[in-house]
């Protein structure tokens, strides 16, 4: 299920020189998604050998690898990959939807993770604009807590449109992520490549939005960022 890589990023691991690597198939329709070519299975671009070669050609010049998708939890071999990776001596962040906390929970467990993003896209009352399954809003709730408690650096993010998300459905993502080490409101824009462009506008979020819902969760929160 890896599906392509990015040689090198500097914006996808907070502090480290990364490179990124995208998997293919995921569980959730986001309107706003911008890899929406990515929630089918594809076939890929670059193999996992090719990848693990050029991170044995670079070990002096990128500190991690940051995997994404799509929905990296869907992927049987994760946890091999992550492992071979961690073998090269490189650090591990990986984005998540949280809706597979099993999979979060066991690479936890085997301390193969040194950073997690978890996108939570809404408050529950509104996950069924995300969700395929209305079963993983409950075990999203349980990756929340995981996270929270799991001990390495982490981040919370939602992606910020005010077509999708009003200043009260921030209130209530708050108490969930509460009290929380880090949470980034991630600036909706749009492209070519969003999923639904009718619900999701053609333009992105007002910054005074955003600011505005920084100052009102600001107390939940121990650090809010704007992205």
């Amino acid at each position: 299920m890896m599906y392509d890589y990015m040689m090198v990023s500097l914006a996808d691991y907070p502090g480290k020189v990364a490179s990124t690597v995208f998997t293919s198939g995921c569980n959730f329709t986001c309107p706003y998604c911008h890899n929406s070519q990515l929630i089918d299975l594809q076939k890929s671009i670059k193999s996992e050998e090719e990848f693990i070669d050029y991170l044995k050609k670079r070990k002096n010049l990128i500190d991690g690898v940051c995997i994404t998708g799509g929905e990296p939890t869907l992927w049987k071999d994760l946890k091999n990959f992550i492992k071979t990776i961690r073998d090269l001596g490189f650090s591990v962040k990986l984005d998540t939807n949280g809706s597979r906390p099993n999979v979060i929970e066991d690479l936890l467990n085997d301390n193969l993770l040194d950073y997690i993003a978890m996108d939570v896209k809404a408050p529950k009352n509104k996950y069924g604009l995300f969700v395929k399954n209305n079963e993983d809003i409950e075990r999203i709730v349980k990756s929340i807590d995981l996270i929270k408690n799991s001990g390495i650096d982490y981040e919370f993010r939602t992606t910020v449109n005010e077509k999708l998300l009003s200043t009260d459905d921030f209130l209530s993502i708050a108490n969930m992520i509460s009290v929380c080490k880090r949470y980034v409101l991630q600036r909706y824009k749009y492209s070519e490549s969003v999923l639904d462009k009718d619900l999701c506008g053609k333009g992105q979020c007002d910054i005074e939005y955003l600011l505005m819902i920084k100052e009102m969760i600001n107390d939940k929160i121990e650090e809010i960022l704007i992205r």
